[in-house]
This record gives structure tokens, sequence and C-alpha cells, in this order.
């Protein structure tokens, strides 16, 4: 424990020594919108996969070639059963959420920064009138980021969310792929 504290103090100083660079930003704000496709899975039943709309908002900060990056997004999915065993959940809509970090590593090649990122967060499936879970899940995905200047950026990025949820004493897997574009400001 006491090397991780002294690892971490280190590190917080060395970043607090490049404080005055951040005008060739290091943090930076943006929003996200894009596709989610969702198969849910169940032991024993089988669902068609249902691709909605997503948006959300993102914030990071970046150094060299790694950013830490807090992430929130939402999409609004419906079930659609294959086998109609679970009646009361065919059509229903599921609100799906995510907040949680991710960390990238970044590949600069002049303008474009192509990059691997990997997160943990807090998944939320609220399956209206049925049942609500959150629970902690990984995703991973890759990216690319076209600077624009030293102040904007257009990304493209595609990620695999996991996470299993307990809806009505039930063990759901949400496998989710999502395809979003968006902007980011750096300060």
């Amino acid at each position: 424990m006491r090397k991780i504290s002294i690892a971490a103090f280190a590190l917080a100083i060395f970043l607090l020594s490049f404080s005055g660079v951040s005008a060739q930003g290091l943090f930076y704000l943006g929003f996200q919108a894009g596709f989610s496709a969702q198969k849910p899975s169940l032991e024993g039943i089988e669902f068609n996969t249902n691709t909605k709309f997503l948006y959300g908002l993102r914030a990071g900060a970046r150094f060299l070639m790694v950013a830490l990056e807090a992430n929130y997004f939402q999409a609004v999915h419906n079930l659609e059963l294959k086998d109609l065993l679970l009646l009361n959940w065919q059509g229903r809509q599921v609100d799906y959420n995510f907040v949680g970090l991710n960390l990238k590593y970044i590949f600069s090649l002049l303008m474009v920064h192509p990059y691997l990122t990997f997160g943990y967060g807090y998944y939320t499936a609220d399956i209206h009138e049925i049942d609500k879970d959150k629970n902690g899940g990984f995703n991973f995905g890759i990216g690319v980021e076209l600077m624009l200047g030293k102040k904007f950026s257009f990304l493209a990025e595609g990620k695999y969310h996991h996470v299993r949820l307990d809806i009505q004493k039930r063990d759901l897997g949400i496998g989710d792929f999502t395809l979003s574009g968006g902007l980011n400001i750096y300060f």
C-alpha cells in the first residue's frame, strides 16, 4: 500500500509540473452520438439484436500518449424475443445507461490520432414495468481522432460493452456494440 501511495504522489507531482502546458490542450470536453446495437442473452431464451440511437458526454485529460476519460451515454432499446416464452418482456422499452472511466492509448500521426480504449463503469438497464438493475462491467474498443487545430477535434469510435444484470432474478447478459462520433473541445 505504501508503494502505491508513493507512486501516486510521484505521478501527481509529475502531472502538476505540466499544469502550464494546458494551452496545448491537455483537458477536453465533448459530446458523442451514434448507434447502439444491443444483443441481450438469457439462458434458454433467444433475443433479436436491437439497434438504436445513443447520445452522451465525455471529459478527459490527455498526457503524451495516454488519456483518462470520463464517459456517459444513454440508449433506449426494445426487447425483441425470438421465442415468446417471456411474453411480458416482449417489446418492452429498456433504458440503457453507462457512466464510467476509459483509459486510451493514443498513436499520434500528425493530425490523426488512432487509439485503443479500455474501460470500466456502471451500466443500468431499466425494463419498463418489469425490473431494473445496475452493475459494473467492462468495455473495449478502437477509435480515431482528427485534430482541427489545437482546440477542436472530430472523433469516431467503436466499442464493445459487456455487463451481467439481475432482472427478475434472472442473469441477463447485455452485450452491446456502440459506434459513435463526436466533437471534443480542448482547454
